[in-house]
C-alpha cells in the first residue's frame, strides 16, 4: 500500500491545475517543476482528475510540497500557510516568489542552493534577515525583490487624529442639515424593511423623506446587518442623490472602513484603528476593488463600526468617541 500523504484542499487544486491532472502516484509528484498558485487551467478534459486513496485532504497541510524534489519554480503570492518548512526539501528551487504573503524566517532560503531569485514580503515582516545578506544567489541582476508597501508612513506623517466628538459637520442643502440619501449594497437578501425602502443608486432624498420613526427602525437594522457581516458597502449623503457629502462604508468580513468626504473644505476624515501605528499594514478592503485600505484606516470592530453608521443616519455628525485621522483642508 502506497504511503499515505496529506494536502490542503487548496494545494491540491493548484497541482491539478499545474499538471492538467492529478498525480496518481507518489513518483508523479517528481514531475512537477513549477507550481503557480494562480494557474488556470482551462482545459476541457476531466481524465486523470480522480484524487488517489493516496492522497487524504488536510485544511493547513502543505508538506506534500516537499515532496516536489524537482520543483525548479514556486509561486505562493497573497497565500498564508503557516508552516513553510517544506521549503527546505526542494533543493532544485530555483524561482521563489512569496511576496504578500505571511512567509517570515529567512533562514530556510539558505538551504536553497540553486536559488536564483526570490520575491519577499517587506523586510519589517521578516525575521533573521541577516540570511539576505549572504544567501548564494547565481544571478548577477538584482536577484533579492522585496516587496514594497502600497503606502508608505513618510506620507502620512502630518493626519491629525481626532475624537468624533471634536468634529462638527456643518453642511445644509437646500437649508436641511441631515442625511438626505442613503446608497447600501448589501451581501444577499436586504434585512427585513429595506423590501419597500428605495435604496439602490440614483434614489432622490429616499432617506429624507422617510418619516422619523422609519429612520430609527431602518439604522438599527442597517447597523445589525453591519454587525451580522451582511453589508458590501455604503454611502450616506447630505445632498438628494447620493453625491459629495457622504460617509462612506466598505467592508470586508471582520474589516470596516469608514470615512467621510467634506469634499465643498477639501477635507476627509478616515475611521482610526489605534490597534495600528502604521500604513504599511493592509487590510482586505479594496475600495471600488481596486485601493487597498490601511489596517490603521479600518476598524475590527463591527459592533463600534455599526453605531457609527447609526448615529450618523440619525444625526448627521461623526459619533462621539468614535476615532478619526483628518487629511487635508486648513489645520
Amino acid at each position: 500500500m502506497d504511503k499515505e500523504y496529506k494536502v490542503d484542499p487548496r494545494l491540491l487544486t493548484w497541482i491539478k491545475n499545474n499538471m492538467q491532472g492529478c498525480p496518481q502516484t507518489p513518483g508523479d509528484l517528481l514531475r512537477i517543476k513549477r507550481l503557480d498558485r494562480w494557474k488556470v487551467n482551462r482545459s476541457q478534459s476531466t481524465d486523470g482528475y480522480r484524487t488517489p486513496a493516496w492522497l487524504r485532504e488536510e485544511k493547513g497541510d502543505f508538506s506534500l510540497i516537499g515532496e516536489m524534489k524537482n520543483l525548479e519554480y514556486l509561486k505562493l503570492t497573497k497565500t498564508e500557510i503557516g508552516d513553510w518548512s517544506f521549503l527546505t526539501q526542494c533543493k532544485k528551487l530555483r524561482m521563489l516568489e512569496l511576496s504578500e504573503s505571511d512567509f517570515t524566517d529567512c533562514r530556510l532560503l539558505a538551504e536553497l542552493p540553486a536559488l536564483e531569485k526570490v520575491y519577499l514580503p517587506p523586510r519589517r515582516k521578516l525575521k533573521h534577515t541577516e540570511v539576505l545578506d549572504s544567501l548564494p544567489l547565481q544571478k548577477e541582476t538584482p536577484a533579492l525583490v522585496e516587496e514594497q508597501p502600497f503606502y508608505k508612513d513618510v506620507d502620512y506623517e502630518d493626519m491629525e487624529e481626532l475624537d468624533g466628538e471634536d468634529i462638527t459637520i456643518d453642511y445644509r442643502y437646500e437649508g436641511y442639515d441631515g442625511v438626505r440619501c442613503v446608497l447600501v449594497e448589501f451581501c444577499g437578501a436586504p434585512p427585513a424593511g429595506w423590501k419597500d425602502f428605495s435604496y439602490g443608486e440614483y434614489q432622490e432624498d429616499n432617506w429624507k423623506n422617510l418619516t422619523q420613526e422609519q429612520r430609527e427602525t431602518l439604522a438599527a437594522r442597517l447597523a445589525d446587518a453591519i454587525r451580522r457581516e451582511k453589508v458590501e458597502s455604503l454611502s450616506l449623503s447630505f445632498e438628494p442623490w447620493g453625491e459629495e457629502m457622504f460617509l462612506g462604508g466598505e467592508f470586508a468580513p471582520g474589516w470596516a472602513a469608514l470615512w467621510y468626504d467634506d469634499m465643498e473644505n477639501g477635507v476627509s476624515y478616515m475611521s482610526h484603528n489605534t490597534d495600528y501605528d502604521t500604513v504599511e499594514e493592509l487590510c482586505p478592503i479594496e475600495i471600488g476593488g481596486q485601493s487597498p485600505v490601511a489596517k490603521k484606516w479600518a476598524l475590527e470592530d463591527l459592533d463600534l463600526a455599526a453605531r457609527i453608521v447609526e448615529y450618523f443616519l440619525l444625526h448627521g455628525q461623526l459619533m462621539p468617541g468614535s476615532r478619526w485621522l483628518r487629511e487635508g483642508g486648513d489645520e
